[in-house]
Order: C-alpha cells, then sequence, then structure tokens
C-alpha cells in the first residue's frame, strides 16, 4: 500500500511538472522569436521578419489607426525607416505576462535626415524608452504588437501637431491631390463642403465653391490654370479640428506658360473624419 502511494504521488508530480516545462520552452522559444522579430527590423530584413508573424499580425498605435496584414504592417514600417534611416530598437527587457503576451522595455532611436509623412527632413534625433507589448500564438508567431509611446518620434523632430488624427485626414487629402485623386478627395469631404479660394494667382478676387459639386468644380479649374511641378506641405500646426498648413508650391500659369513659386497657407476644418471647409491663401508669387 505504501508503494502504491509513493508512486501515485511520483506520478502526480511528473504530471505537473511537464505542462510546466513545456510552458517554460514556450516562454523561451517565444522571447527568442520577438529578439530574432526586433533585430529582423533593424537590419530591414523584412522576409525573416514577415517569416515571424501570422498574415494578419496587427501593429496598433504606430499609423494613425490598426495596421492590419504583416505586408501593410511592413510598409509603413518602410516609411518610419524611410524618414529615419539610422533607426534602432534596442531590447533591455522581455517579460511574460501570461497567454502568449510579452511585455517590452526598448530604447528607441535615430535622427530624421529623410522625408517623413511627406514632411522635409529636420536633422534632428530622437531617443527615447518605451514599452511593447507583443502577442504571439501557440506557433509562436507574432500576431499584435502594440506600442504605448507612438507620438513621441514627431514631438522629438518638432512635428508634434501631427499626433492629431486630423491632421492625417489632412495628409491623405494631399496624397491624393499629388496623385490627382478628385473624386477621392471628394470621397473625403461633407456633402456641404466649402472651399474658399484665396489666390490672386487662381482669380482676382475670392471665390466660394460650395459642395462637392462646387469643390470638383474648383479642381477642374485649377487643373487648367496650373501645372505643379513641386507641392510640399512644411508645416503643419493643429489644434482639434482646424489644421493649418504652409505648403511651398512652384508651378506653370498655362496660359503665359511662366513659372512660378510661392508659399500657400491652407486651413481645413475636419469634423468627423470629413472635411468640412477649407480656405487657401497665396502669399506673394516670384516668377522664377
Amino acid at each position: 500500500m505504501k508503494n502504491v502511494s509513493i508512486f501515485c504521488l511520483a506520478l502526480f508530480l511528473l504530471i505537473s511538472f511537464v505542462p510546466f516545462v513545456s510552458a517554460q520552452d514556450n516562454i523561451a522559444r517565444d522571447k527568442a522569436n520577438i529578439q530574432k522579430a526586433y533585430d529582423a527590423l533593424n537590419r530591414r530584413d523584412w522576409a525573416t521578419f514577415e517569416s515571424l508573424c501570422t498574415p494578419n499580425f496587427t501593429d496598433y498605435n504606430v499609423g494613425p489607426g490598426p495596421v492590419v496584414g504583416v505586408k501593410a504592417a511592413i510598409e509603413l514600417y518602410k516609411q518610419f525607416q524611410g524618414g529615419f534611416p539610422d533607426f534602432n530598437i534596442k531590447i533591455h527587457e522581455i517579460a511574460a505576462v501570461g497567454n502568449g503576451r510579452y511585455l517590452l522595455r526598448v530604447t528607441i532611436t535615430g535622427t530624421n535626415n529623410g522625408t517623413f509623412m511627406m514632411l522635409p527632413p529636420t536633422g534632428r534625433p530622437i531617443k527615447f524608452d518605451d514599452s511593447d507589448v507583443v502577442e504571439l500564438n501557440a506557433e509562436g508567431k507574432c500576431f499584435s504588437h502594440t506600442i504605448t509611446n507612438a507620438g513621441e518620434p514627431l514631438r522629438q523632430i518638432g512635428y508634434g501637431s501631427m499626433i492629431n488624427p486630423n491632421t492625417q485626414v489632412v495628409i491623405a487629402v494631399y496624397e491624393k491631390f499629388g496623385k490627382g485623386d478628385v473624386p477621392g478627395i471628394l470621397a473625403m469631404c461633407n456633402d456641404d463642403v466649402k472651399f474658399d479660394i484665396q489666390d490672386r494667382m487662381f482669380d482676382a478676387k475670392a471665390r466660394m465653391f460650395k459642395g462637392k459639386a462646387g469643390v470638383g468644380q474648383f479642381f477642374q479649374e485649377l487643373g487648367s490654370k496650373f501645372q505643379y511641378s513641386k507641392f510640399q506641405p512644411t508645416r503643419f500646426v493643429a489644434d482639434g479640428e482646424d489644421v493649418f498648413v504652409l505648403v511651398e508650391v512652384e508651378y506653370k500659369y498655362i496660359s503665359t506658360g511662366k513659372i512660378y513659386a510661392s508659399t500657400y497657407t491652407h486651413h481645413f476644418k475636419v469634423q468627423n473624419g470629413k472635411v468640412a471647409f477649407f480656405r487657401g491663401l497665396d502669399d506673394f508669387q516670384t516668377m522664377k
């Protein structure tokens, strides 16, 4: 009877110990995979990074909204690293917090020597500590990443207004303008949108365009008068639903063929993710 009791106790301990060992092995594997993924990001080794993630990998807080899909996330990382060519993440500690979730203590460094979010480089360095949360599935593949200090790089290079989600709407409008996607711009406007245009080269008097049909007419008229060779936003200031932008431009005035340079001042009012109002003011044009 005593031998049976000892055997049962040993069996119980073995059964209890096996899951513990398995869990510890999984944690060690997951930590190694997290380190490999971050090392791959630092090397710009996109193939290795993708191999360590699930296809539906989601990155939270890096962009204006969650970025779903590992390929979409990689494209976002490429944009960021284009603005900070020496971008680097150093992991100090990885702590398991249960159910495949890990808390990372990291330091992020880089220098803004490239164009970032349509803005010219400032040459300013960034350095800050952050806490990342990474989640892995049962096979040790990353399926989720969250950072807690998303706006710090922008603050450190002097572009804190870019954190405002309404600024992101304005940037999306500019990107569509650069592609000539007028229907895309109109889709981002309220039905009763108003465009107040005060540009002496566009018209000697101020013009107000109302509704999507009116705004479409504005872009049609603009295209018949101006041919832009440069359209570079250089400064964003955002407060609530109001976004103000300085834009350096160069263009050919089509009717004369003459080349001009100017600085525009743009004022957008964004409500519920849609452009409700726009005012465009020109500076004094200089003929080149």
